[in-house]
């Protein structure tokens, strides 16, 4: 690992922790109870556990989202390598 990609690492987490910090501020400023709709079902849960909820399910989504990204990166990488190697043993 570079050095580039250690403090790229770095100060993403610092961003996500400082955004997961003001997410839950306002959230605990939000203590009043409100009635969720489900498809089959509803429940009353206070605002805050709601935004910490969907906060929670979009962090994961985004996640995945991104590994899936980076594995199709990472298969094209592997194949362009293969090819190269091929290449030069040609030559």
């Amino acid at each position: 690992m570079t050095k580039v990609s250690v403090l790229k690492g770095i100060i993403s987490l610092l961003v996500i922790v400082l955004l997961l910090a003001v997410a839950f501020a306002i959230g605990s400023q939000n203590d009043a109870v409100i009635t969720v709709n489900y498809l089959l079902a509803q429940t009353q849960i206070r605002i805050s556990t709601l935004i910490a909820i969907t906060l929670s399910i979009g962090v994961v989504i985004g996640l995945l989202i991104m590994l899936a990204s980076w594995l199709s990166l990472r298969v094209q990488l592997l194949a362009a390598r293969a090819k190269l190697k091929k290449f030069n043993k040609e030559n």
